[in-house]
């Protein structure tokens, strides 16, 4: 009885070594003096929700793509409201094909300034995340290929063949923000919260168990 009792007392430590997970609370980086405050990066090593996986089908060139195997040359791969995707080669033909695929976003984008990683806004801008997205970019400098959603859901970046890539966001969406997360077997899954209406660069928000969340975004939640 007397080793039952020690068993779980040392459980209830760990659990509550797991409530009292570290959280920190983080500025949207890259920021120009004038850029309006935000509400910054929430983060947390607490429990997360499973990242259901499925295949990710694009077209690109007019023809199909299985993204979890490969873009295939692609630089932007968009989702449109309905869950299609669209590849394309630049982020200037990416948009200009949104009357064409989503003809409400594009028509919302003419309305509203993009969302630039200096915090200003701005018609045009490379790392430009237009009024109803958020978007994820392979480089801290906002640049390199770009994956971007309107969609709300939980998208596992194995099936966009982008785990462990992503090195700054944006979002710009209607309402909510987006949710990164971290994978980890047997333990909770650290994660991220970066509120709307701004860019982040990745390599400047501290991991919870040290250094910075470049390159560890597993899988997202808008």
């Amino acid at each position: 009885m007397r080793s039952l009792r020690t068993l779980v007392a040392v459980a209830g430590a760990a659990g509550a070594l797991v409530l009292a997970a570290p959280t920190a609370i983080a500025a949207p980086a890259p920021s120009a003096p004038s850029a309006p405050t935000g509400p910054g990066v929430r983060q947390s090593a607490g429990p997360a929700p499973a990242a259901p996986s499925k295949p990710v089908i694009a077209t690109y060139h007019g023809k199909r793509i299985d993204l979890s195997e490969g873009w295939a040359g692609a630089s932007v791969c968009t989702e449109v409201p309905g869950g299609a995707v669209y590849c394309h080669d630049s982020l200037a033909e990416a948009d200009a094909a949104l009357p064409e695929i989503a003809p409400a976003l594009a028509e919302a984008a003419k309305a509203a300034p993009a969302v630039r990683a200096d915090g200003l806004a701005s018609p045009q801008a490379i790392s430009d995340c237009t009024a109803g997205w958020a978007c994820l970019y392979e480089h801290s400098d906002y640049s390199g290929r770009i994956l971007r959603w309107s969609e709300a859901g939980t998208k596992n970046l194995d099936d966009w063949s982008f785990r462990d890539t992503a090195s700054s966001a944006c979002v710009n969406r209607s309402s909510g923000g987006m949710s990164v997360y971290d994978e980890r077997s047997f333990l909770p899954d650290p994660w991220m919260s970066l509120g709307n209406g701004y860019c982040y660069d990745f390599t400047t928000v501290s991991y919870p168990t040290g250094g910075n969340w470049n390159d560890k975004a597993d899988y997202v939640e808008l």
